[in-house]
C-alpha cells in the first residue's frame, strides 16, 4: 500500500494523497530537539523521513488534506490555522522546552507567521526551500545559508514536478488514442515521453523566458519537419505527419505549463482557464488566492513605508531572493 501511494503521489501530484497527521519521531529526540512541520501529503512526508534519517527532531505533520505544501498554501490548505491546530493538539509543547517551530518557506502564502505567535505562543522560523538542506541547516544551529533561500529549478526538479503535473494529461491522451486511434497508441506513448524529457531537460536554454515562446523556438523545428515530411514522404514511405503532430502538441501542452511548475515563474494556462470559469483542477487553485494573482500577473508586489514594520520577513521567504 506504501509503494502505491508513493506511486500516485509521485505521478498524480493534482490529486489528494493524504498521510496521517500528527507528531512523529525521527531518530532519538529530547526537549531540545527541533520542530520540523510540513503538510500531510504523503511523498513529501516520506522524502522528509528519509533525509532526516540519522537526525535526532520532532516532525509536526500538519493536516492540508493530503495535498504538498506548494499548492496547499496556494489554495489555502496548508495555512495558520493547520499550524495552530497541529501545535495545540500533538502534545508538543510538553515534549519540548522551546517554543519554535521550522516552517518550509513555500508554505508561507498561506501561513501568518504573526498569528501562530499570538495564538500558540510559539515562533515561526523558516527554513530551507529545499528538503535536503535540512540536514545541514540543522548542524549549522538553525541557520540558513542565503543559497538556502532560493528557489532553484535543476533539471531533476524540473522532471519530478513537471511529471507529477502532466502524467494525468498525458495518460487521458493515451486513453484517447488506446479509444479512437489505436494505430497510434505506441507512437504516442514514446513521442510524448521524448518530448517531455527534450523540452523539460533544454528549457534553460531554449529562447525566450516563458514556456510559450520556448516552445515556439521547438514548434518552428517540428513545423519544418512537417513540411519536409510531406514533400518527401508523399504517397511512398511511412506518413510521419501525425507523429510529428502529436509532438507539437505535447510540446505545446509541456510549454504552456512550464511556468506553473515552478514558484518563480508566472503561469500561462492558469489565467486562461480561470477566464474559462475553472476555478481549481484537482489540488491545484487557479483562482482565488494570493499566490495565483501573483503568478498570474494580476497583483503586482509593491513596498509600502507606512506599512512596512522593518521585520524583513517578506525577504526571508521570498522564492526568488528579493530584498536580499
Amino acid at each position: 500500500m506504501d509503494f502505491l501511494k508513493t506511486i500516485w503521489s509521485l505521478l498524480f501530484r493534482l490529486f489528494p494523497c493524504p498521510t496521517k497527521a500528527g507528531l512523529r519521531r525521527i531518530g532519538h529526540p529530547g526537549r531540545n530537539s527541533p520542530v520540523l512541520v510540513t503538510c500531510n501529503f504523503h511523498l513529501t512526508v516520506k522524502r522528509l523521513v528519509r533525509i532526516l534519517h540519522g537526525k535526532d527532531v520532532w516532525l509536526l505533520v500538519a493536516r492540508s488534506k493530503g495535498i504538498n505544501v506548494w499548492c496547499a498554501a496556494g489554495a489555502d490548505e496548508f495555512n495558520t490555522h493547520s499550524v495552530v491546530s497541529s501545535i495545540k493538539t500533538s502534545g508538543i509543547d510538553k515534549k519540548v522546552d522551546h517554543r519554535a517551530v521550522i516552517l518550509p518557506p513555500l508554505g508561507a502564502p498561506g501561513v501568518h507567521a504573526g498569528g501562530v505567535r499570538e495564538q500558540t505562543g510559539w515562533h515561526v522560523r523558516w527554513g530551507p526551500v529545499r528538503a535536503v538542506d535540512i540536514p545541514a541547516y540543522l548542524d549549522r544551529g538553525c541557520r540558513r545559508e542565503r543559497t538556502e533561500k532560493r528557489v532553484t529549478y535543476n533539471a531533476f526538479e524540473r522532471l519530478d514536478t513537471a511529471a507529477g503535473g502532466l502524467f494525468p494529461f498525458y495518460l487521458l491522451g493515451a486513453s484517447g488514442f488506446g479509444l479512437f486511434g489505436p494505430s497510434l497508441f505506441f507512437p504516442y506513448l514514446i513521442i510524448g515521453a521524448i518530448c517531455f524529457f527534450i523540452f523539460m531537460l533544454t528549457c534553460p536554454w531554449l529562447p525566450g523566458n516563458k514556456g510559450l515562446t520556448k516552445v515556439l523556438f521547438l514548434e518552428v523545428i517540428l513545423g519544418g519537419v512537417f513540411i519536409s515530411g510531406a514533400i518527401l514522404n508523399f504517397d511512398r514511405g511511412m506518413d510521419i505527419r501525425p507523429h510529428v503532430i502529436i509532438a507539437m502538441v505535447m510540446t505545446a501542452l509541456f510549454g504552456t505549463e512550464l511556468g506553473g511548475l515552478a514558484p518563480h515563474m508566472k503561469s500561462e494556462l492558469d489565467p486562461f482557464l480561470a477566464r474559462m470559469g475553472i476555478g481549481a483542477i484537482g489540488n491545484v487553485a487557479l483562482a482565488g488566492t494570493v499566490r495565483n494573482e501573483l503568478l498570474n500577473g494580476d497583483r503586482e508586489l509593491v513596498y509600502d513605508s507606512e506599512t512596512c514594520i522593518g521585520c524583513r520577513t517578506c525577504a526571508e521567504i521570498c522564492p526568488v531572493g528579493v530584498g536580499l
